[in-house]
């Protein structure tokens, strides 16, 4: 089936926009669901510093810092034992205050005097073999609650009350207004830090992490405000890869146009120089050795000798409508070429040829009996959508022309439609099946289907791409006589035919 498109839809400019706009909307479709997966990426990856910041803090403070304090501190509560209390050894930033309790009732801390504190709730864990209490501030709500922790040495007791600014700025320093984080340790009182009110009606997340030398679950909670964020830099990192897609597919596309618009150009002056010449690959009869055609195969020799291969022009030919002048140019050399070519002389044709009248219109230029040695080879790359015409064309052609055949006959559009509506009775074999001689391809199949079609049809048959001895005898044994390939020549310019010819008779 073949598309029609309205002529705009064929604008190179419509096509420019469409390039330069579709990646914007794929990345538009994407962000939602990049956003969400980013999203939750790093959600997970800020959770787990957390714990691992939250872990190390504690252990560290009281590997380096309790043990130094417990070796230099005279339990005095002394000047030098406050200086010592107000060290960042043992006041960093995760100390609110610090204080010494003495067996005989006396106390210090970091600030000079004792602080007075109240616990609601406490419970005991070894933390590194050192026997720690952990107690929660009596407050109002938990958002206000601390943490203090209490380390024993003998009857001394090192009191620790945390400062919860730290882990407000730390989650803001991860997202600022995005989280927030419930510190549960078991048989305690809840902690919440971060922001106090979560908006979570675009999306919200939960996890937690489980801190066992501690005893502690962390949940981290999130919701509008991080995805918006990860909305923002995904959407920024989408639309800056759209543009540079978008960019490098217009230039692309531009550079592709170009070359065609240049092929055309090198085409249609290619045709007013008479640069698209006949090559002749003959046909022979197997049973006899003779000749009994040929395939004309159109070469481009261009004006500076280069010989340009035809699937890098035909294509674009068919494609652009400059098939049509080329095979007016190359039939009329065909024309002049017959009073030496030994049988009849196929050339092929596409669906554009009999919808357009060319070969009736030549036809009736050329009135000479030879013309009736040309045979035309329908390909069947493209379908022909106007049968009537077709039809017609073949018709008013049919008495003047040797024959028509359907070319790679079981490979193309048309197939036994062709031969039903079209009236043709020759087909030519394609190399793809003639290949699957003597091997285990399944297309070997097919290929006694499409002689055992032919033979009961009585159709003339043509093998094309036959290339060895024992495709040779296959094909006779099916009857299938008459061979085109490279174990009997290939495409010979006309001279190198008359060449072919004269070796061939010489041979006999």
């Amino acid at each position: 089936m073949k598309w029609n498109f309205p002529r705009w839809c064929l604008n190179p400019w419509l096509h420019t926009s469409l390039l330069f706009i579709l990646p914007i909307l794929l990345a538009s479709a994407l962000q939602p669901w990049l956003t969400s997966y980013s999203m939750e990426k790093r959600f997970t990856q800020d959770l787990d510093n957390i714990a691992t910041d939250f872990a190390s803090g504690l252990d560290g403070f009281e590997q380096r810092s309790v043990e130094q304090a417990f070796v230099e501190l005279s339990f005095s509560c002394d000047s030098e034992d406050i200086a010592l209390l107000n060290s960042p050894s043992l006041s960093p930033a995760i100390v609110r205050f610090i204080q010494l309790e003495l067996a005989d009732g006396r106390q210090c801390s970091n600030i000079g005097p004792p602080v007075h504190y109240q616990f609601d709730r406490f419970r005991s864990l070894f933390i590194d073999s050192q026997l720690v209490d952990i107690a929660t501030t009596v407050v109002a709500n938990d958002r206000a609650r601390s943490i203090a922790y209490i380390f024993h040495l003998g009857e001394q007791r090192l009191v620790v009350l945390t400062n919860s600014s730290v882990y407000n700025e730390t989650l803001s320093t991860l997202c600022h207004g995005c989280y927030q984080l419930m510190i549960g340790y078991q048989g305690l009182s809840s902690l919440e830090r971060g922001v106090e009110d979560l908006l979570q009606t675009q999306t919200f997340i939960e996890d937690s992490r489980y801190i066992s030398v501690l005893d502690v679950t962390l949940t981290l909670r999130a919701g509008d405000e991080l995805y918006w964020r990860e909305a923002s830099r995904v959407g920024i990192v989408l639309f800056i890869s759209a543009l540079i897609v978008a960019f490098l597919a217009v230039i692309f596309y531009w550079n592709w146009q170009s070359a065609r618009v240049s092929m055309g150009i090198l085409i249609q002056k290619g045709i007013s120089r008479k640069e698209f010449i006949p090559y002749y690959q003959p046909i022979i009869d197997c049973r006899s050795g003779e000749v009994v055609g040929q395939e004309m195969l159109v070469r481009w020799r261009r004006f500076d000798g280069v010989l340009v291969q035809p699937n890098q022009f035909i294509p674009y030919a068919e494609d652009s409508g400059l098939i049509l002048p080329i095979t007016d140019l190359i039939l009329e050399q065909v024309y002049q070429d017959l009073p030496q070519l030994k049988g009849w002389v196929s050339v092929n044709i596409v669906a554009q040829h009999l919808e357009s009248g060319l070969l009736s219109q030549w036809f009736s230029s050329h009135p000479d009996p030879r013309a009736k040695r040309i045979s035309f080879e329908l390909t069947e790359r493209k379908p022909i959508t106007q049968f009537e015409l077709a039809l017609a064309e073949m018709k008013a052609v049919t008495p003047l022309c040797h024959d028509f055949k359907l070319d790679d006959f079981g490979t193309g559009f048309g197939g036994f439609s062709y031969l039903q509506r079209l009236g043709i009775n020759s087909i030519k074999i394609d190399k793809m099946f003639t290949d699957t001689i003597g091997t285990q391809d399944l297309k070997g199949a097919v290929l006694d289907a499409i002689i055992a079609f032919g033979r009961e049809s009585q159709m003339d048959m043509v093998a094309e791409g036959v290339e060895t001895q024992a495709q040779v005898e296959y094909l006779a044994a099916k009857g299938v006589y008459q061979h085109q390939g490279y174990f009997y020549a290939k495409p010979l310019a006309f001279e190198d035919l008359l060449t072919f010819y004269q070796n061939l008779s010489n041979k006999k």
